[in-house]
């Protein structure tokens, strides 16, 4: 009889042995975020490896390229690509993405970025992809109002399509990736033309945005938005004269909403965003922490943003859900006559419940703001700034649910 006890105390020590190591596993890629402040999260394990691409998948079926000279009609006056019609045939392409293959891919957030361009500009050049995963990757060239010659916006769409949309396409299979991207945009404008009244330099900005899919959170999604910002004064401009890198203002506005059939993120937290204010010369570590109420946070990602030789101005509203930026430069130095390089970055949260239901929504609006871009040196009364009518370079990130899921209730 004892013999039988103590066997069967054994088994049940057994039994909860293997269930505290079931409990002790976590989700792939993220530690606990339910955990208590002062605990240790659980370990997380090896994250999977990326799934094959979908049966079927052809990337040809899923592109767009547009450029303005094949749109052009004589007689007709030039007012390039129009905007409205770009986004309702990329927006049917990632609609008819999700349709043939989303049962076949894990449950996760589709998205874009709306094309909407400065009121003093055209489209000269679009291209769009839906690549193997779901994520849609874009490109905008612009050019001002004034400009009958397209072949630098043709050849920088052409540059950007050999370096980043094929690598792209080629490389999402072995691409492992935390969070999860949703979408990657790049608009661009060459402000040399009459339609901006002066001749000025070049400037784009990239968008990198994305969904935690990898954290623990059953009530919180997190998102996540990194722009990288390309400045050139042009040292070769307006009669000879050298105009320098002066003042931009880049912003990302997680409460704005202006995408078609989509309404504002609901419960929109803006929980993180770097860089803050720093003087440069500088290199700032930037670390996002999508903290959520009673949650730790894990940072999302890490990288080193460059600060140039002026001021990095922090000029974010968090009661807003507004992060912005002033880059100021000293108009001797270095960075104010070369092409300078600023990537900052925020992260927000909002409740699953509701932004899970399947409808589409306007997550973020990122504008970079060039009115103040340049500056010249003239002689006493000549000294410019600009282009002081040119309107932001900006677009919204949407997106939607695809896939069931267990709404929680708190």
């Amino acid at each position: 009889m004892r013999r039988k006890k103590s066997e069967f105390l054994a088994l049940i020590m057994l039994l909860l042995i293997g269930v505290v190591g079931i409990v002790a596993v976590t989700v792939p890629g993220l530690a606990d975020r339910d955990s208590p402040p002062g605990e240790e999260a659980p370990v997380a394990t090896t994250p999977l490896p990326p799934p094959p691409p979908p049966p079927g998948y052809h990337p040809e079926e899923f592109t767009l390229v547009k450029y303005v000279e094949e749109e052009g009609t004589e007689g007709i006056p030039d007012t390039g690509l129009d905007p409205s019609a770009l986004e309702e045939e990329s927006r049917a392409l990632l609609e008819t993405f999700t349709e043939k293959f989303g049962e076949r891919t894990a449950p996760r957030y589709f998205g874009l970025a709306g094309i909407t361009p400065p009121e003093d500009t055209k489209i000269g050049a679009y291209l769009f992809r839906v690549l193997p995963t779901g994520e849609t990757i874009q490109y905008i060239g612009l050019c001002g109002r004034g400009c009958q010659d397209y072949s630098r916006v043709i050849a920088r769409a052409d540059e950007w399509k050999e370096t980043l949309l094929i690598p792209r396409t080629d490389g999402t299979l072995t691409m492992g990736s935390n969070p999860q991207p949703i979408a990657t945009v790049t608009m661009d404008c060459e402000y040399t033309r009459m339609g901006y009244g002066e001749d000025y330099g070049y400037a784009r900005t990239t968008s990198t945005f994305s969904w935690d899919c990898e954290e623990n959170d059953r009530f919180n999604d997190y998102f996540f938005v990194r722009t990288m910002v390309v400045v050139d004064p042009g040292i070769h401009r307006s009669s000879g004269g050298v105009f320098h890198n002066h003042v931009f203002e880049i912003s990302h506005d997680w409460m704005h909403c202006d995408s078609p059939g989509s309404g504002p993120l609901p419960y929109a937290c803006l929980s993180d965003y770097g860089p803050g204010l720093i003087a440069g010369p500088a290199e700032r570590e930037i670390s996002l922490m999508p903290r959520a109420t009673g949650s730790q946070g894990t940072p999302l990602s890490w990288w080193t943003c460059a600060v140039p030789d002026g001021n990095v101005w922090d000029d974010s509203h968090p009661s807003d859900e507004l992060a912005k930026w002033d880059l100021t430069f000293e108009y001797d130095a270095v960075d104010a006559r070369t092409n300078f390089t600023f990537d900052p970055g925020s992260t927000a949260t909002c409740l699953q419940s509701s932004t899970r239901d399947g409808r589409a929504y306007s997550v973020c609006r990122v504008e970079m703001d060039c009115r103040q871009g340049w500056s010249y040196d003239g002689f006493l009364f000549f000294d410019k700034t600009g282009p002081e009518n040119a309107g932001p370079l900006g677009y919204t990130l949407s997106a939607r649910w695809v896939g069931d899921h267990e709404v929680q209730e708190r």
